[in-house]
């Protein structure tokens, strides 16, 4: 669904929504690597679209089922430490892709 949310988006070919806007991708998953793969497919098609990716810090949130509450809240201190570190580096990525 995302995938063709995001093809709908860039059409019609040479006016897409995407184009120039920052961007990052943090994922989740209930396994150990935190979908490292379907992260980097999804940083590929960004790159095709012309949307800045934010580098670092990378986000694979592994081992869902043990930091989110049965309500979906970040229930491990330390997760929500990172990600606030991470919202921080994509607020400043945004001000400097957005500045030109």
């Amino acid at each position: 669904m995302l995938k063709n949310a995001i093809d709908c988006a860039s059409r019609p070919y040479g006016k897409s929504a995407w184009n120039g806007k920052p961007c990052a991708v943090i994922s989740v998953s209930p396994g150990a690597i935190g979908a490292f793969g379907a992260n980097h497919h999804l940083r590929q098609s960004l790159v095709f679209l012309n949307m800045p990716a934010l580098q670092q810090p990378e986000a694979y949130v592994g081992n869902a089922a043990r930091l989110f509450d049965d309500k979906g809240n970040i229930a491990s201190e330390e997760t929500k430490s990172f990600v606030n570190t991470f919202l921080q580096a994509f607020a400043q990525w945004i001000e400097l892709n957005t500045a030109r």
